[in-house]
C-alpha cells in the first residue's frame, strides 16, 4: 500500500502581505483624470507588480492624466512621481515608495541616538524601557538586552527626552543637536508614601473608577498610528524564520468599540530557512491584523461594565513616571476551558488609567486551546501548546494614553513520530508604536486592507541593509541581530 507524500506538515498558528498576482509587468495604460492612488491600485491589479507607499510621501490624492505605452510598471511610477522628493526601490516584484531620507544633508541633520538603559544600583540592562520625547508623539523601547535606537526629526533637538520604566525613578535629558550615544542609569524607586498609598484598597472599587474615567483617558477620536511589527519564530531555540515590517493602523475613537481597526503594510523584510525546519511548515496567519485589535483598554476585555466572568485581587502598588500605579489580578470565576486568561491590570493611581497589563491563558485553558489557536495537517501529529503570554502597555501623550506596545508568546510542541519529529516551537510577535497623528479623515479602500488570513512571512520581499533608514523600530537583540547579518 502506497503512503502518501507529505513534503511538509502545515501548522498555521492563529497569533498571522499583500496578493501578489502573476500576470505581466508590462502594461499600457491609458484614462484621463484618474487619482495617482487609483492608478498604482491599478497597476497591481493588472500587473504582477505589488505598490507599497507611505501616504504621507506622495500626493496620492492628485490628479493626473494617465497615457502610458508598453511600459513597465516602475517606470510608469518614476514619471508620474518624477518631481516628488522620494526614494522608489524595485526588488523581488514589489516596488516601494518611502520618504527620501538618505541624502547627505540630511544625514547631517537628522539625529539618531542610541544606547543602553541600566539599573543604576546593580548595572543590570532593563528591557522594556519607553524612551519618548516630552509631549511628542515618538516613542521606541529598549530590547530584551536593554539595548535602544531612537531617530528623531532634527526640529526636536533640545526637546526633552525621557526614559522610563516601571519601579523606576524617570530620567530627562535634552534632545542633542546631532547623533549621539547616550547610555542611561535608572535610579529604583524609593518614594516616601503615605499611610493611604500604602493601605488595602478595594479592587472593586479600582475598577469601577477605571471605568468611569475611561473616556477622559483616551483619545475619543480617530487617530493614524505608525508601528514597527516583528514575528520570529525559533524551533528548539534556533531561529528558523524572522520577519519585520512596517504598518500603519486606523485606530477608531475608543468611545466606539464596535468600529474595529484597520491595517495597511508599507513595507517589510525576512529571513527565512535560517535553520532548517524538516518536514515542518509552521506559520503565524494574521498578524498585524490580529495584533491591531489587541487592545485591552479599547475593548475593555477584563473589566467590562457587566463583568461576570472574572474576579479581581488587590497585589499592592508600584511607580510609573514618579507616580503611583494599582495592580489589580484577575482571574476567571470559572475556568471553563474556554480561551479565558488570568493576569495584572496596572492602572494609574490619580487618572484610573489603565497603562499595562501581563496576561496569561490559563492552564485549563491551554489545554483545549488547539484547536482555537492551530490548524494541523493530520489528526497522528501531536501539537501542544505549552504557553500562551501577552504584554500591553500604553505611553501618556499630552492628557491621553495612547497604545505604545503589545507582545505576544506562544510555545507549540510538536510530535509526529512518522517524520521523525519532536519539536518546540516559540512564535513571538512584537508591535511597537512609534507615532501617533489624530486625524479622523484618512481612509483605507479595501484592496489596501491587510486581511486576517495573511501571512506576513509568506508575500514580504528581502531588502537591502538600509532598509529601515529613519523608521523607529525595536533593536534587535544581539543574536537576532546575527540572524540578519548572515548570507
Amino acid at each position: 500500500m502506497n503512503k502518501p507524500s507529505i513534503s511538509k506538515l502545515t501548522f498555521l498558528v492563529y497569533f498571522f502581505c499583500l496578493f501578489i498576482n502573476a500576470r505581466g509587468q508590462v502594461t499600457s495604460f491609458k484614462q484621463q483624470g484618474i487619482s495617482i492612488e487609483a492608478l498604482f491600485d491599478s497597476l497591481t491589479n493588472i500587473t504582477s507588480i505589488d505598490i507599497a507607499y507611505d501616504v504621507n510621501a506622495i500626493p496620492h490624492d492628485s490628479i493626473i492624466n494617465a497615457n502610458f505605452e508598453n511600459k513597465h510598471a516602475l517606470q510608469i511610477v518614476q514619471e508620474v512621481l518624477v518631481h516628488q522628493n522620494i526614494d522608489i526601490s524595485y526588488l523581488n516584484g514589489q516596488i516601494v515608495i518611502s520618504r527620501t531620507l538618505e541624502t547627505a544633508e540630511h544625514k547631517e541633520k537628522s539625529i539618531r541616538l542610541t544606547g543602553t538603559v541600566f539599573d543604576q544600583t546593580d548595572s543590570t540592562a532593563l528591557p522594556l524601557v519607553n524612551v519618548t520625547v516630552t509631549g511628542k508623539p515618538l516613542g521606541s523601547i529598549t530590547n530584551n538586552e536593554g539595548q535602544y535606537e531612537f531617530k528623531l526629526p532634527p526640529d526636536y533637538a533640545g526637546e526633552q527626552l525621557a526614559f522610563s520604566f516601571l519601579g523606576y525613578h524617570t530620567s530627562y535629558y535634552d534632545v542633542p543637536a546631532r547623533d549621539s550615544l547616550l547610555n542611561v542609569e535608572l535610579e529604583p524607586t524609593s518614594i516616601q508614601l503615605n499611610e493611604i498609598e500604602v493601605s488595602y484598597k478595594d479592587p472593586l472599587r479600582i475598577i469601577e473608577q477605571l471605568q468611569i474615567h475611561h473616556s477622559d483617558n483616551y483619545l475619543n477620536e480617530q487617530c493614524v498610528l505608525e508601528g514597527f511589527f516583528r514575528e520570529s519564530i525559533q524551533q528548539n531555540g534556533a531561529y528558523v524564520q524572522v520577519s519585520e515590517a512596517i504598518i500603519k493602523i486606523i485606530k477608531p475613537a475608543y468611545s466606539n468599540p464596535s468600529s474595529l481597526e484597520r491595517v495597511k503594510f508599507i513595507k517589510g523584510r525576512k529571513k527565512n530557512d535560517l535553520q532548517t525546519m524538516d518536514f515542518v511548515d509552521f506559520k503565524l496567519e494574521g498578524g498585524p491584523f490580529q495584533f491591531s485589535r489587541v487592545d485591552i483598554a479599547r475593548y475593555k476585555d477584563f473589566f467590562a461594565e457587566e463583568n461576570e466572568i472574572y474576579k479581581y485581587s488587590y497585589d499592592g502598588i508600584d511607580v510609573l513616571d514618579d507616580e503611583i500605579v494599582y495592580k489589580v489580578k484577575f482571574r476567571p470565576f470559572v475556568d471553563t476551558g474556554d480561551l479565558l486568561y488570568h493576569g495584572v491590570l496596572y492602572i494609574h493611581a490619580e487618572s484610573y488609567a489603565l497603562v499595562r497589563s501581563e496576561f496569561h491563558l490559563t492552564n485549563r485553558a491551554l489545554r483545549s486551546s488547539g484547536k482555537a489557536l492551530i490548524r494541523k495537517a493530520s489528526r497522528k501529529i501531536k501539537v501542544k501548546p505549552m504557553k500562551a503570554s501577552y504584554y500591553i502597555d500604553y505611553r501618556k501623550l499630552q492628557d491621553k494614553w495612547i497604545l505604545n506596545r503589545i507582545k505576544g508568546e506562544i510555545l507549540v510542541k510538536i510530535n509526529a513520530k512518522r517524520h521523525g519529529i519532536n519539536s518546540e516551537f516559540t512564535a513571538t510577535t512584537e508591535l511597537l508604536i512609534s507615532d501617533c497623528e489624530v486625524n479622523g479623515k484618512y481612509r483605507l479602500k479595501p484592496s489596501e486592507l491587510y486581511k486576517s488570513r495573511f501571512v506576513l512571512a509568506d508575500q514580504i520581499k528581502e531588502t537591502d541593509e538600509q532598509f529601515w533608514k529613519n523608521y523607529n523600530i525595536i533593536r534587535p537583540d544581539e543574536s537576532l541581530e546575527k540572524v540578519f547579518k548572515k548570507n
